[in-house]
């Protein structure tokens, strides 16, 4: 009876955890929509190379200023003063499908794993088509730090 008791407390807690989180956890490679707008998060492996990304005219790439590839960022798709999707994503593309217009993408690594010194959120402002050849946005952020040899 104790171990059902502290494993059921375990598992509000974690639901709990997750419902006040507010936004969803991208899965990998596996299209969601919220708020009309089709997402993906991608760029790991042979996945990145499925040929259903082609259809998404907006890739948002996190990467060092350098170039390196980086993941796990919470990242917000916003028209205007509306936010159309909020997502944690550990992959370094983050794919969208949505309507013409103008838009902003903001990612926050989570962990402080963008920066040296809790980087804070970058963003991108971007305008698509709704279709059409695929635009690539890069949000580049400082180089990870290092940690000192003692």
């Amino acid at each position: 009876m104790r171990i059902f008791v502290m494993t059921a407390a375990a598992a509000v807690s974690v639901l709990a955890t997750v419902m006040m989180a507010g936004q969803a956890l991208a899965v990998q490679d596996t299209p969601t929509s919220q708020n009309g707008v089709d997402v993906v998060c991608t760029g790991v492996g042979s996945a990145k190379d499925d040929p259903r990304w082609s259809a998404f005219p907006v890739k948002i790439v996190l990467a060092t200023a350098g170039g390196a590839n980086l993941a796990n960022a919470h990242i917000t798709l916003a028209r205007g003063d509306q936010i159309l999707v909020e997502t944690d994503c550990d992959a370094p593309w983050i794919l969208f499908k949505a309507p013409a217009g103008r838009y902003t993408a903001t990612a926050a690594m989570i962990g402080g794993s963008g920066g040296s010194s809790g980087s804070g959120a970058h963003s991108a402002n971007f305008t698509t088509s709704g279709g059409g050849a695929q635009k690539t946005v890069t949000i580049a952020f400082a180089r990870p730090a290092v940690p000192s040899a003692q």
